[in-house]
């Protein structure tokens, strides 16, 4: 059967198992999204759920998550507008470093950063509304950065200079000609800002009080103080319709935005004058200090006590008396964590690949992996609770195998992996498969010499993507891991909770070395990316020579 596969000039006769290589991830989607969405819908539709769906509390809780939501959004906004402004449009010498130090908190664990902010105010400092919205701007700085630095690299500022000649201030040219046309990608850096801080659940426990509580948190608490089950699925439902909500506002929103032909993203030298030379350094020194300010009190805190240097708190990570209450060391949490990682992200970068293969190899794929980037959309605590109502009873109980903790985690890091490897299959060169198949190759062997050197330099790097988010990730590990076996972010939680000194410490080593972790995984990423650009170029040469 000939088959045209991916933007090649020519028709190709596919391996049947490549055409149906989007029945997996259908499969594993429909598994373990469709059936605990479904056990937790099946619930609501009993009376006493459907009452609790017009509950007063839970909708003053939601307004309170949305003003909170709504604020660190404007403060994440405000902030990263002139940081996106600078590092996308300039070029001087540490442009890349400011850049990369800004993406820092974003792939932190949010326990790790709550505990950071914690550090740096002093653990005695008061916890609440103002210190949430800092964190929340200060995690989802890269968000803006990146979205709105992308679209602004790619913006003609000859439209201002026309504004400027026809006699518009600088300021009324970048209100009236800048700001609309980049109005699309601030609504959908907005978006994405807010339904991170709306569904908060890390940040809010550590750094929150009862006026910062989010639908996420109240599920939590409904769940493991209040076994209130009932109220905790009508909860769950209202957070999920709100941020359906929110995303299709965002739609909205961007479809009727302004838009012009952009341009191939460039660097422009610094000004010319002594004010806007300065300005510009002045806001990548500045961007610098606030995303390293936090980390370094919280390394500062693993190493002091009392205000003098110590190790206890680092020798203490392989006690089993470490503020614990005797449910196992930190370094055996470490251990679980790092189980956990390597599971989910070697599953999450199977599913995800093949979802992303499918949309080259057959037109179903395409729905496949539309429906695989669902999960974003879907929060953590809605999730950990449908499977544990899936998977967390009789006929189909998965607790005991150690399993419902890593296959959320490949669940919610499944959007990611695709993000990563869909964009580099479409950018390969098609036509070496072509010259492949005309050299007598199988088709199996065809596709893996044009796509094979991609495929495993991109598994590589979402598959370390999807580790670290399984490192970081709280708010379905927080239902589904055993009391004995908690994960890092948990056990950090548990210690926090814990008054003394020693409590605190141990967290704060803990919490240095997921950081470590993590941005040793990025560093996998960065390297695996590299190498894809190189390896894209060597298949892209041999295919034409």
């Amino acid at each position: 059967m000939a088959r045209r596969v991916g933007r090649g000039d020519g028709t190709l006769k596919t391996a049947p198992w490549l055409r149906w290589i989007w029945l997996g991830p259908a499969a594993f989607l429909l598994v373990f999204l469709a059936v605990p969405l479904a056990a937790l819908a099946s619930r609501v539709w009993d009376p006493e759920s459907v009452a609790r769906l017009l509950d007063g509390p839970t909708w003053r809780i939601a307004a309170l998550a949305c003003v909170q939501a709504g604020l660190s959004t404007v403060l994440a906004l405000a902030i990263g507008l002139p940081i996106a402004a600078v590092v996308s449009r300039y070029r001087f010498r540490g442009r890349a470093l400011a850049q990369a130090l800004v993406t820092v908190p974003f792939v932190l664990p949010t326990v790790v950063v709550a505990l950071a902010f914690r550090s740096l105010f002093g653990p005695s400092a008061p916890q609440g509304l103002a210190v949430v919205i800092v964190a929340h701007a200060y995690i989802n700085l890269a968000v803006v950065v990146r979205i709105v630095g992308a679209r602004w690299s790619q913006h003609d500022d000859r439209y201002e200079t026309v504004a400027c000649t026809l006699g518009a201030t600088r300021l009324r040219a970048f209100v009236t000609v800048t700001i609309p046309m980049l109005r699309a990608s601030i609504a959908s850096s907005a978006g994405v800002v807010f339904i991170f801080s709306f569904t908060s659940l890390g940040i809010v426990l550590v750094l929150g009080d009862s006026t910062t509580r989010t639908l996420e948190s109240q599920v939590l608490r409904q769940t493991s103080v209040l076994l209130d089950f009932p109220g905790a699925i009508a909860t769950a439902v209202i957070q999920l319709l709100l941020v359906c909500t929110v995303l299709a506002i965002g739609a909205i929103v961007t479809r009727r935005a302004p838009t012009e032909r952009p341009l191939p993203p460039t660097l422009r030298p610094l000004p010319r004058n002594a004010l806007g030379r300065v300005s510009v350094l002045a806001v990548a020194g500045i961007a610098c200090a606030l995303v390293l300010a936090p980390v370094l009190a919280l390394v500062l805190a693993s190493f002091t006590s009392n205000g003098a240097l110590t190790f206890d708190w680092w020798r203490s990570l392989g006690s089993i008396d470490a503020g614990t209450t005797r449910i196992g060391s930190p370094l055996s949490a470490l251990a679980t964590s790092l189980a956990f990682a390597a599971i989910a992200g070697t599953i999450a970068s199977l599913i995800g690949a093949m979802a992303a293969i499918s949309l080259i190899t057959h037109r179903v794929g395409r729905i496949t992996a539309l429906a695989a980037i669902v999960p974003l959309g879907v929060s953590a605590a809605t999730l950990g609770l449908g499977t544990l109502l899936a998977f967390g009873r009789p006929p189909f109980d998965l607790r005991a195998t150690g399993l419902l903790v890593p296959l959320a985690h490949s669940l919610v890091a499944v959007p990611l992996v695709v993000a990563v490897v869909a964009p580099a299959l479409r950018a390969a060169d098609p036509r070496t498969q072509i010259v492949a198949a005309s050299l007598g190759a199988h088709p199996t062997r065809a596709f893996a010499t044009a796509y094979g050197p991609i495929l495993r330099v991109v598994m590589l790097a979402a598959g370390g993507l999807a580790a670290a988010v399984s490192l970081g990730e709280f708010g379905a590990a927080s239902f589904l891991a055993r009391a004995g076996d908690p994960t890092v972010p948990i056990q950090i939680v548990r210690l926090l909770g814990r008054p003394g000194p020693q409590s605190y410490g141990v967290a704060a080593s803990l919490a240095v070395v997921l950081v470590i972790l993590t941005l040793a995984l990025v560093l996998v990423i960065d390297r695996a990316g590299r190498g894809w650009r190189q390896s894209s170029g060597r298949t892209s040469e041999a295919g034409l020579a």
